[in-house]
């Protein structure tokens, strides 16, 4: 039986606001590859961006707004 070969793409678009705020969006698309298996490389692709850009003070109290 042959294994066939994942395929995995990253796509992140940092954006930085005129008041200097930074946002991101990513997908990850995947092929051969399950929903779950997909599901769980965006939620670490999310993670690891977080960590890389945290949301600040400043910025919750304006998106909660």
């Amino acid at each position: 039986m042959t294994e066939v070969e994942k395929s995995v793409r990253h796509r992140i678009n940092v954006s930085i606001s005129v008041k200097g705020i930074k946002t991101y969006d990513c997908t990850v698309d995947m092929l051969n590859a399950s929903m779950e298996e997909a599901l769980i490389e965006s939620d670490k692709l999310v993670a690891e961006l977080d960590k890389r850009y945290p949301v600040q003070v400043e910025e919750a109290k304006e998106f909660k707004k």
